[in-house]
């Protein structure tokens, strides 16, 4: 951890330092004075706490000299036992409970991350908590928002995303949907809320972490959160267009710019809980040749671990390893084939599921032979296996894929 003392601008200067250090894989950064939150009810900011494999290791409780092969079997391991989260009656997370005109978010060093950003992106690393009406299922997912105004966050809301899934129910039904935001927790759930899971997130959470997660009730909704949580916002959407605030651009993992500027769904804020002199949790996103982020360091393992877990739960047999690199569009599969149209079972079943969402669109599958994690054995396989011409390339057109994809 560096303790940043000299004061920093939250303008674009916070990212950019960021950027810098990330792309260094340097160490996680605490910034102490931040320009304009010298007295405001949250003064600091920390970021890149995920940012090299051996703090991503230290946080799974692994050895920091396993490799992400290793990784990603320990993954995929704990994902397949999920944790049920306790629920308790209290927790440091309500030291402080904000309503009406109390609440006011720029009280928060919310940085503008990036130059074109269309303002201050207050959910970059946040686990966003929605409830399925029908079933009471919780989901945690990770969403972008921007700070409207002191009372509004304007987001980025797909209906193919877990809250999307939630919040077209809640439409049908002619309701707002109740939200919680939480800002500040440990990074198991952080990686978590950004992996398509097949079970929900909070028992996932208490498995990488190897404890129960701690839950607390929201104020204003059946929503439970994290009770040693720094920040909570609680809030809700509406369905309604009148309700719609401008919102976007903002550099998304791809390393472009994504999302127009214009009006899109808002939570309308109803209550803010913090710990005393709470921590502001952000993070940036997107990467490029030569820049990246601190999600690069655990999302190619979280990714790769729930891909394989998918495959097995279809009844695809033999699969050996999966590997998704730096960027989520290219997945690696090696298997021992035993049967024809055995690599198209592995597309197919993974471009039918949640995976393909935001990842997948290009799969290499390659025999036992080949070494997933070895560049060169992959181009050589390439080079010497592969005939486009002879029918070696499967396309297959009209998927979803990602919208913040610029290609799609």
């Amino acid at each position: 951890l560096k303790r940043i003392q000299a004061e920093v601008d939250w303008d674009e200067e916070i990212g950019a330092i960021t950027r810098e250090i990330s792309s260094q894989y340097g160490p996680a950064l605490l910034f102490e004075r931040i320009k304009d939150h010298h007295e405001t009810r949250c003064r600091r900011l920390f970021t890149n706490g995920t940012g090299t494999k051996g703090r991503v290791c230290r946080i799974l409780g692994l050895p920091e000299q396993f490799s992400y092969r290793e990784i990603v079997v320990a993954l995929k391991e704990r994902f397949s036992h999920p944790l049920a989260p306790l629920k308790v009656k209290q927790g440091p997370v309500k030291e402080n409970i904000l309503r009406g005109e109390e609440i006011d978010l720029y009280q928060f060093p919310v940085p503008k991350w990036n130059p074109l950003d269309g303002g201050r992106y207050i959910m970059t690393s946040a686990s966003v908590v929605t409830m399925d009406p029908e079933t009471h299922i919780l989901n945690v997912g990770t969403y972008r928002g921007m700070i409207s105004t002191k009372r509004t966050i304007s987001v980025l809301l797909a209906t193919t995303q877990g809250w999307g899934k939630h919040f077209t129910k809640y439409k049908s039904l002619g309701q707002e949907m109740p939200v919680a935001v939480v800002l500040g927790w440990e990074p198991s759930l952080f990686m978590v809320a950004s992996t398509p899971l097949v079970y929900p997130e909070y028992e996932m959470a208490g498995s990488l972490r190897g404890s129960p997660v701690e839950l607390v009730k929201c104020e204003t909704s059946d929503l439970w959160v994290p009770a040693t949580a720094e920040i909570v916002i609680e809030g809700l959407v509406s369905p309604d267009p009148k309700s719609f605030e401008i919102e976007g651009p903002f550099s998304e993992y791809p390393g472009y710019y994504a999302g127009r500027r214009m009006p899109k769904h808002t939570i309308r804020v109803e209550c803010v809980t913090h710990r005393n002199d709470p921590i502001f949790t952000g993070c940036l996103t997107g990467s490029s040749p030569g820049r990246t982020n601190e999600a690069t360091t655990w999302t190619p393992a979280t990714f790769s671990a729930v891909t394989w877990q998918y495959l097995e739960q279809a009844g695809v047999p033999n699969v050996l390893g999966v590997w998704r690199g730096k960027w989520p569009e290219v997945v690696r599969i090696q298997i021992r084939k035993t049967h024809r149209g055995h690599a198209q079972q592995v597309a197919n079943t993974l471009w039918g599921s949640s995976i393909a969402n935001y990842s997948a669109k290009h799969l290499i599958v390659v025999d036992e032979d080949i070494d997933i994690f070895d560049g060169e054995a992959i181009e050589w396989a390439l080079c010497y296996r592969v005939n486009a011409a002879m029918g070696d390339i499967s396309f297959f057109p009209g998927t979803s894929g990602s919208m913040l994809d610029p290609s799609v």
